[in-house]
């Protein structure tokens, strides 16, 4: 894990350690104090660039949420979270970089790895088993997304694609520790950068049903494979796609440069990795997180 995201982790988990509970969901709101809020309160937000905001007043740092935002639901888990997990950051940190950090530590606060590993362990890596992990930890899927590839119980890459002037467009993404994303995979790019006009996220995107499958797909000189699952889920308030994409644990960091047909996708590895955790869990064991 790199030196400044381990620090960040390490952070997140200092405040929820003194937290013994192993059953989810976990309220942000619990852990204010020791991230430096002395209050979380709901106010009249129309017209606002954002949903919350963190303020000043009576000499205590005070989150504020947009009132038409439901408290205990992961909109609302989701956004007082991140206000919390801007705390956590090293000094210095802007831009693209601050809001990764903030999303790391934040899954770290809603999803503890102490307790989110295992469960993610005995979950099937599908679009199912992702909105039911999300649904148990009443989490935002970005942030559930993030805290399934930290804790390593698979290895590839979390991509969201968005509609905007009529191309699907990637408008956020998350990788394992120390997978590099590919150069056609930046903030912003269209979906052809990476995708053949034939993939299935296209078909997902029209049809709003998942798809799953090995896709031919463009991410440096040669050619390369990714086995993905896309699925629709709403992200900001807008409909959008997001893809797993699974890569062969045993050659994670070559494969971000060009994996094969046969290292690229290794579903087959997948199961059966997942069918040796169940076989534990059933002899009363848990799985683990981080293997």
């Amino acid at each position: 894990m790199e030196p400044i995201v381990a620090q960040v982790v390490g952070r997140a988990r200092a405040v929820t350690a003194a937290f013994r509970s192993r059953t989810p969901p976990f309220p942000p709101e619990r852990c204010a104090a020791r991230c430096g809020i002395g209050e979380i309160r709901r106010a009249e937000m129309v017209g606002e660039a954002s949903d919350v905001r963190v303020e000043e007043a009576a000499g205590q740092r005070v989150v504020v949420v947009d009132r038409r935002i439901l408290p205990r639901t992961p909109q609302w888990n989701g956004l007082v979270a991140l206000a919390l997990a801007r705390s956590l950051l090293p000094p210095g940190v802007a831009g693209e970089r601050a809001r990764e950090l903030a999303e790391v530590a934040a899954a770290e606060l809603l999803l503890p790895a102490r307790v989110f590993g295992p469960v993610a362990a005995r979950t099937d890596l599908t679009m199912d088993g992702l909105r039911e992990l999300a649904l148990r930890f009443a989490a935002p899927i970005r942030l559930t997304v993030r805290q399934w590839l930290l804790t390593r119980t698979w290895t590839g890459y979390g991509l969201l694609w968005r509609e905007e002037g009529g191309r699907l467009r990637l408008r956020w993404r998350a990788a394992s520790p120390g997978l590099r994303f590919p150069h056609t995979a930046t903030i912003g790019a269209p979906a052809e950068a990476i995708w053949s006009s034939e993939a299935r996220l296209y078909a997902a995107f029209r049809t709003g049903r998942p798809a799953h499958g090995v896709e031919a797909v463009r991410i440096g000189d040669g050619p390369a494979w990714w086995f993905t699952r896309f699925g629709i889920v709403r992200d900001e308030g807008q409909r959008a796609v997001l893809a797993l994409v699974v890569l062969d644990r045993r050659d994670a960091l070559s494969a971000a440069r060009a994996p094969s047909a046969s290292k690229g996708t290794a579903p087959e590895a997948t199961n059966r990795r997942r069918t040796t955790r169940r076989r534990r869990a059933s002899s009363g064991g848990l799985g683990r997180g981080a293997p």
